[in-house]
């Protein structure tokens, strides 16, 4: 049955009908919500830094140069302006996809 049918529907029918509905519509939004997610809003985990980078980007890069447990946060910079580069914990990144660690 029809979402627009629902409406004429008799009325041992109609509650049925609305649930089946609202699962679509709701199916609908999920689906919305999926496609409207960009896979390049995660962030990755580089086994070393790029030596190009976007200006104002930010990565996270595990080369071994800070201690145990923390990864290099590195920040792009305009033309003439040097990166900033700080020593972040691992356990800030849970969201980060762990692939190319450094060996």
């Amino acid at each position: 049955m029809k979402c627009a049918q629902a409406s004429r529907a008799r009325a041992a029918d109609a509650p049925q009908a609305l649930w089946s509905c609202a699962r679509q519509a709701g199916l609908a939004v999920l689906l919305m919500v999926l496609f409207m997610a960009q896979p390049s809003f995660a962030q990755k985990l580089y086994a070393y830094e790029p030596l190009m980078m976007d200006p104002y980007s930010t990565i996270y890069v595990n080369d071994g140069s800070c201690s145990a447990g923390k990864v290099l946060k590195v920040q792009g910079a305009p033309r003439n302006q040097r990166r900033k580069k700080s020593c972040v914990p691992m356990s800030d990144l849970q969201g980060v996809p762990r692939s190319g660690l450094a060996k």
